[in-house]
């Protein structure tokens, strides 16, 4: 594709989050995920695994990453916006990466059993959006034993709010028509120490701490990766 068709093609899905580089030009938006550590964090945690389950796509700028990681075979990447997976599709399609399945999905509503089970989920920037993360936990316990997360959570003195027998807060959230928001209204930040309850609750005992970071501009916020200790049913 010659250079100028390609920022036609581009611009006629803009606006964009992601910023990709493609022989040597920079097309797309601000969010550069080369320079994001998330990705090969999970891949210390997780080394060898081969199929992946990624929830939260966006426009596929981690997913593209995931798919090129050494012995991956597959990656399942689950997106609720028709708009990201249609950007996510031209640029798999662009770049001739063929061991990627984009699923359009509300993950508020969505049996994940239905996509199968997998050796690592990655699921990043999610949580935080979701009214009920608890039954998201719970869903991705029934396909994957080992699980890498990053999310915002809620600091003790902020937790006002209890829901689901958790502690935290809640957060309005910009709807559908925002692509860096939620789908419902409201959504529940818990604490830390509620979000490592519902990991318990659901068999993740093993909860390695790779980055707490109160401080973030954004609300605080964890990255982390855990295990299942209980075989899956």
């Amino acid at each position: 594709m010659q250079e100028r068709d390609l920022a036609g093609e581009f611009e006629i899905r803009a606006p964009w989050i992601t910023k990709f580089a493609i022989d040597g030009k920079e097309y797309g938006g601000p969010f550069d995920p080369s320079k994001d550590p998330r990705v090969r964090q999970f891949a210390e945690c997780f080394p060898g695994v081969s199929e992946l389950l990624e929830l939260g796509s966006l426009e596929g700028g981690h997913t593209f990453m995931l798919a090129r990681l050494a012995n991956v075979e597959r990656v399942v990447a689950v997106e609720g916006r028709t708009g990201n997976i249609e950007k996510a599709r031209f640029l798999q399609t662009l770049f001739g990466i063929t061991n990627i399945q984009f699923v359009e999905a509300n993950l508020e509503r969505f049996d994940l059993s239905q996509l199968g089970r997998f050796d690592a989920i990655f699921c990043s920037g999610v949580l935080y959006h979701l009214p009920e993360p608890w039954r998201l936990i719970e869903q991705m316990s029934r396909v994957s034993a080992n699980l890498f997360i990053w999310t915002h959570y809620a600091l003790e003195q902020e937790a006002k709010k209890v829901k689901g027998g958790y502690a935290g807060k809640l957060y309005r959230e910009a709807g559908l028509s925002d692509p860096l928001s939620g789908l419902s209204q409201k959504s529940f930040w818990p604490t830390l120490n509620s979000l490592t309850a519902m990991l318990g609750r659901y068999g993740y005992e093993q909860i390695r701490i790779l980055e707490d970071n109160a401080r973030h501009p954004h609300g605080a916020s964890v990255t982390l990766a855990t295990t299942r200790v209980q075989s899956l049913s």
